[in-house]
């Protein structure tokens, strides 16, 4: 794959866990990854034909009750290798798509240990973001009445700086619960 395809690494995830169709794929998409990155039904088949090129997943006929055969997909070892790199690569940014989100849903295939690094990358980065939007903030309080521009930067300084407290506060609660997981379970 030429071009970063995060639709692949996603289909690849999910066909770590199972065999899946293309129908399949998307109704799992839709149900548990959607909440957190969209992928359109036009971007599965294609995906998966790269994929299958690519070697990184294999097609075989699946058996039907009814209604059209459907080809059964999964991942080979070239595909996890691909998906396991993949996940190691830090977020480049954030938005309404949340790569640390869709990498921790697949983080079982991961170390604790790296997940809480990544975590710890994540609380680091918003902790910077954080001090910029205070700066922000306190500049933009002293000069608030004199452009209405003013006011609008400033409600997206707010929405800024409850963002960065809510990510701040997952990613503690996130550790935590997962250094507890470790305790529990021991050195993997």
């Amino acid at each position: 794959m030429a071009k970063e395809n995060t639709t692949a690494y996603i289909i690849l995830g999910l066909l770590e866990h199972e065999d899946l169709s293309g129908y399949d794929i998307k109704k799992k998409i839709d149900l548990m990854i959607s909440h957190f990155w969209e992928v359109g039904y036009g971007q599965i088949y294609p995906t998966l034909k790269v994929l299958e090129e690519s070697g990184r997943i294999v097609k075989r006929p699946g058996e039907t009750y009814k209604g059209p055969e459907r080809n059964l997909y999964s991942i080979t070892e070239s595909g996890r290798t691909a998906l396991t790199e993949w996940l190691k690569i830090p977020e480049i940014k954030d938005h309404t798509r949340y790569e640390i989100l869709l990498k921790l849903f697949f983080g079982s295939m991961l170390s604790v240990e790296e997940n809480l690094k990544r975590i710890e990358l994540y609380r680091e980065k918003h902790l910077e973001n954080q001090k910029t939007i205070q700066f922000f903030k306190q500049n933009l309080q002293q000069v608030l009445s004199e452009d209405e521009d003013h006011l609008y930067y400033y409600l997206t300084v707010l929405f800024g700086e409850k963002v960065y407290e809510a990510y701040l506060s997952w990613t503690e609660e996130a550790k935590e619960l997962l250094e507890n997981f470790q305790k529990e379970k021991g050195p993997l």
